[in-house]
């Protein structure tokens, strides 16, 4: 690696051939969906607690943060870090840098026409981005891209050995675009539809979880200097991630009409989540056992850790309910809401954090614009999230058991009518939710003020460039 001082400006040119400047652009377009997209989460937010308040309503504005969060942010950036650590990993330049960035028009493009088009009400109700069949296709595509461009870099790499890094970014980018195919099947009958879109947005969480953990533990040993802690407890994170991918989702429909051996084989292969979730945390926590900085802990330790104990608990809550017993009471509430905003406010915003506030500052060549602004990003976004997480889970048990004590004394039945009081009870705990979402949405739109800052105003610093054995 050489190290040389540039400009930010220098990095994004019309030639696109500057080194990184596909990896840059994804994640400077990433993060541009990380604020739009929270907006639109506090706005969901606030609609499911003052319903006749915000316009649109609650389910609108759920797919147009979900599209700004999921696929604007949290895919994009991740492809960004993985086109960031497969050529310093492999010792070859990323192939076609060119095609690179064809995917990245294509899925932000759509992402940012989907907001608007799911915003007119002209989409489909699908989960989870709800987007026509003509957005689906560009989307499909640029979501195929970056597997054939790791696929071919992986192909011309000159290092021998194989790093676990390479293995979960390369995986999870593969299997994004299969996990979307499984949610746009076309001609299904409603049943299987449903089926298959829940799959394929928890499947999609799961995927893009795989690729920010296997990037945060490049980052992690890069920023501390500390060798990673067990590669066998890697390799358990991501076969388990794998296996698990999707299943808590179909865990929601537990009380429709799916077939009985669907929901005992979505409860057993969705242990696979907090599995992977508790392995990756452990091999961080080991890792880091000599110390997570000099004087104070490293910002990119603290939102990694920070990022993957969100992880772990929101996975546990994700596992309990995929259990036909306790599914069936949990079923369509906010129960489910705390799962998917916990992973997209919460778990992802931190671990891609850690993993973009560590290599941007080698891409472009500036510095961190301020280490204590990143550690409070961390305190705001985990007190965020897990107040978030906790209160609309306990909202989503109330009303379960609202619902179920109603029917089983017949004092009132949770339709028409009887809805006020089937929902009254956890009125109070969606309020409280929202509070908290305040909280985790400031932590997110700091995280944006931190990485923009950083592009625009850091102390020029060195930067990686590779140079190929070729070129030397």
């Amino acid at each position: 690696m050489a190290e040389t001082a540039t400009d930010i400006r220098d990095l994004i040119r019309a030639d696109r051939t500057q080194p990184d400047s596909a990896a840059v652009a994804h994640i400077v377009a990433g993060v541009l969906f990380l604020a739009v997209g929270s907006v639109a989460a506090l706005l969901s937010l606030l609609s499911a607690t003052f319903p006749s308040f915000i316009p649109l309503g609650f389910g609108l504005w759920r797919a147009i943060a979900m599209l700004g969060l999921l696929l604007g942010f949290a895919t994009l950036t991740v492809t960004g870090g993985a086109y960031y650590v497969l050529p310093r990993l492999t010792g070859a330049p990323l192939w076609n840098e060119k095609l690179a960035w064809v995917g990245l028009v294509l899925v932000g493009g759509s992402a940012a026409l989907g907001m608007i088009v799911v915003g007119a009400g002209l989409g489909d109700g699908g989960e989870p981005f709800g987007l026509p069949w003509w957005l689906d296709l560009p989307v499909l595509v640029g979501l195929a891209i970056p597997a054939v461009v790791a696929l071919q870099t992986l192909r011309r790499r000159v290092e021998p050995r194989t790093f676990v890094t390479v293995y979960g970014a390369v995986t999870g980018l593969m299997v994004l675009p299969l996990t979307y195919v499984v949610g746009n099947v076309p001609g299904l009958n409603p049943i299987a539809g449903v089926i298959g879109d829940s799959f394929s947005g928890a499947a999609h969480v799961t995927m893009v979880l795989l690729v920010a953990l296997a990037l945060v533990d490049y980052a992690v040993v890069k920023e501390t200097g500390q060798p990673l802690a067990g590669r066998q407890l890697t390799q358990i994170a991501y076969w388990s991630l794998l296996f698990g991918a999707g299943w808590y989702g179909i865990a929601q429909l537990l009380g429709g009409p799916v077939p009985v051996w669907l929901g005992t084989v979505g409860a057993v292969l969705g242990l696979g989540l907090p599995v992977a979730a508790v392995a990756a945390t452990a091999n961080l926590l080991a890792t880091l056992r000599k110390g997570w900085g000099v004087d104070e802990p490293d910002p990119v330790a603290m939102m990694a850790v920070a990022g993957a104990g969100i992880a772990v608990v929101v996975s546990v809550l994700a596992s309990l309910a995929g259990f036909r017993s306790t599914g069936n009471l949990v079923a369509l509430t906010s129960y489910w809401e705390g799962i998917t905003f916990g992973f997209t406010l919460g778990a992802l915003p931190l671990l891609i954090g850690a993993a973009t506030i560590q290599a941007l500052p080698r891409m472009t060549g500036r510095s961190l614009i301020s280490v204590d602004g990143a550690r409070r990003t961390v305190k705001r976004i985990s007190i965020g999230a897990a107040g978030l997480v906790g209160f609309l889970v306990i909202a989503g048990l109330v009303t379960g058991y609202s619902w179920a004590g109603g029917s089983f004394t017949g004092a009132f039945a949770a339709v028409g009518e009887g809805w006020a009081a089937a929902t009254g009870p956890a009125r109070i705990f969606l309020g409280l939710a929202t509070v908290f979402g305040v909280v985790s949405v400031a932590g997110t739109l700091s995280l944006f003020s931190l990485i923009t800052r950083t592009l625009t105003q850091g102390r020029v610093t060195t930067q990686e460039v590779l140079v190929t054995l070729e070129e030397a």
